[in-house]
């Protein structure tokens, strides 16, 4: 009785291949973010350059690939008997981490670009400019004022939030809170205030 030759299947998948291919889906998406005009957080992040905000950088960078290896582990593992895939797992990790590098590289010009420019504030840089500074005036100004109602402070809050980003450049939000920025910003909220009351 002669032995049953399984037939192969196919080739596995190469998970330093699919590992690649998600990056690039990944690059697609952080462009297409930018491109939409809610590149805020991307650039905020990149400019901090802090180990928590450059490792929620790379989280979000290797979420694709991670899923693209996972769906290739899956298939090789379910797909029954597979020949050995033909492309070599070290070009394909130095393929990924050159391509992971640049990518971080790239986030970290791209913030440094952003918080560059002397344009004043707009779309999504503006809103959460208005919105953390909002949330933050009206608990100070319940702190100070006990007897004062939620919804006066809130008003107050709102209109100067308004009047400071109408005065704030993408500059002045990237700079480094120093005495001169701070000096600044309080200058720009007192000239606000007036407007205001």
């Amino acid at each position: 009785m002669s032995d049953t030759v399984v037939p192969s299947q196919g080739t596995r998948w190469s998970l330093w291949k699919s590992a690649n291919i998600g990056l690039f889906v990944s690059s697609l998406t952080l462009l297409l973010q930018i491109g939409n005009g809610r590149g805020f957080e991307l650039a905020n992040y990149a400019h901090t350059a802090s180990t928590e905000t450059i490792g929620a950088l790379a989280g979000q960078i290797l979420g694709a690939p991670l899923i693209f290896v996972l769906i290739a582990a899956l298939r090789n593992l379910f797909k029954g008997q597979l020949q050995p895939s033909n492309v070599s797992a070290r070009l394909g990790a130095v393929i990924f981490v050159a391509l992971f590098g640049i990518i971080l590289i790239a986030l970290i010009v791209y913030g440094k670009i952003f918080f560059s420019s002397s344009e004043l504030i707009g779309s999504e840089t503006r809103e959460k400019f208005v919105s953390g500074m909002m949330r933050s005036c009206v608990q100070k100004q319940l702190s100070l004022a006990q007897n004062i109602p939620e919804s006066e402070a809130t008003k107050y809050c709102a209109c100067l939030s308004e009047k400071v980003a109408d005065k704030t450049t993408y500059e002045q939000i990237g700079t480094k809170p120093n005495a001169i920025a701070l000096q600044e910003l309080k200058q720009r909220i007192e000239a606000a205030a007036s407007g205001c009351l």
